[in-house]
C-alpha cells in the first residue's frame, strides 16, 4: 500500500483530522504525509479547511469510494483507529 493510499485510508476512518493525526495513525513521516495529502487534494479525494488555526483534512465522497473499491475488511479498518 502506498503512502498516499495509507493516508487516504486513515483519513477515511477518522473522517476529519490534522496532518499529525495521520502521522500518528500511519507512522509515515510528516513531510511525506504532507505530500500524500497534497496529492489527495489535487485528486479531490480530500478537502482541507482551517479550524481553530490548524489545517484539518476531510475525506470526500470520491475518496471514500476509492477506499471502498479496495475491499478492506472491517477487521483491517481497525488497524488505524
Amino acid at each position: 500500500m502506498t503512502e498516499k493510499m495509507r493516508a487516504l485510508r486513515a483519513l477515511s476512518i477518522a473522517g476529519e483530522c490534522t496532518l499529525f493525526d495521520i502521522v500518528d495513525a500511519t507512522g509515515i513521516p510528516s513531510g511525506r504525509t504532507f505530500a500524500a495529502l497534497q496529492a489527495l487534494l489535487r485528486e479531490r479525494c480530500a478537502v482541507s479547511m482551517t479550524r481553530y488555526g490548524h489545517a484539518r483534512y476531510t475525506v470526500t465522497d470520491t475518496g471514500r469510494a476509492q477506499v471502498d473499491s479496495w475491499g478492506i475488511t472491517a477487521e483491517q479498518e481497525t488497524d488505524y483507529a
